[in-house]
């Protein structure tokens, strides 16, 4: 099973997934350029447009290297099942999972395919990941409450945050892929501890590093935190439970901030929680008025 398949040889095939809905189409060409211009070169990337409503397009100028494919999810199925089905699609030794906005530095792939022939244990490798422009206000909120942190020492790590990741093919197999029941809540977590279980580890590599260029901003954070609480739409649990559990949080955040004097980051955490409100509320009243519009069209006419 930890057996090092690769070890000796030459060129490992390493195929790319990535999952994209409604992102910006200059986010996916900045991606694709970075996994393109890696120094350990990829065989082929396989973009997975997760049924976003304005489909997703390749540049014609990345489409003309041959090294990039596109497939339509017919909808929405969120991240576990959109790298499942690149997963599906690939068939080198080595897969790894980027995030549209994400982009690796050009010794990324290298350093985690070298890490990963070195050690025959590890089935999972990362990097850090950091903002591109780190010393914005906004930017330094989401590096601490919405990212992990990770310290400076190359080693084991519980799980590894799906920005950017490296796995062995054997691995990700041996556990089925992504549980797709998760979404994009856990599913990162949840993999590594399943390929833990089959025998392999998952490592954090200090030496080199990704750049996130997402869009920080108060509506983007509460998206994700919509998110994190694996809440969509009134269909997954009630509103009212939903602003309870988001107005707790907030107040946590906001005494923990005042009591290290992160001053600066109390308007954010009011931002982002009414945001998250506003997002939710319209979602919900949106929800209501296809439910009537439903019952309009189905009621017998007169």
């Amino acid at each position: 099973m930890n057996t090092n398949k690769f070890a000796t040889q030459p060129q490992v095939p390493v195929d790319v997934i990535i999952p994209v809905f409604n992102e910006r189409q200059e986010a996916i060409g900045a991606t694709l350029d970075a996994c393109l211009n890696q120094t350990y070169p990829v065989s082929h990337i396989y973009v997975i447009d997760d049924g976003s409503p304005v489909p997703a397009a390749i540049p014609q100028r990345i489409e003309a290297i041959g090294k990039v494919s596109l497939t339509r999810l017919p909808r929405n199925q969120r991240n576990a099942a959109a790298r499942n089905a690149g997963i599906e699609k690939s068939a080198a030794p080595l897969i790894a999972c980027v995030n549209c906005e994400v982009l690796p530095a050009v010794d990324w792939l290298a350093t985690c395919v070298n890490y990963l022939s070195e050690r025959t244990d590890v089935g999972v490798c990362f990097t850090r990941t950091i903002p591109h422009h780190p010393n914005r206000l906004l930017s330094r909120w989401r590096m601490r409450f919405q990212e992990t942190r990770f310290g400076d020492v190359t080693g084991p790590s519980h799980f590894a945050p799906g920005h950017a990741v490296l796995f062995r093919r054997e691995a990700v197999e041996k556990v089925d892929c992504y549980n797709t029941s998760l979404g994009n809540v856990s599913e990162d977590s949840d993999i590594c501890e399943r390929i833990r279980a089959a025998g392999w580890d998952t490592h954090f590599i200090a030496q080199s590093h990704c750049v996130s260029i997402q869009n920080d901003t108060v509506t983007e954070f509460a998206k994700k935190e919509l998110s994190r609480n694996d809440w969509e739409s009134p269909k997954d649990y009630p509103l009212s439970r939903l602003i309870l559990q988001r107005s707790k949080w907030t107040l946590v955040r906001m005494g923990r901030n005042l009591l290290k004097a992160r001053l600066l980051f109390l308007p954010v955490d009011v931002a982002v929680w009414m945001m998250t409100v506003k997002i939710a509320i319209s979602r919900t009243l949106a929800a209501r008025g296809h439910r009537r519009s439903d019952l309009d069209t189905t009621q017998p006419p007169g």
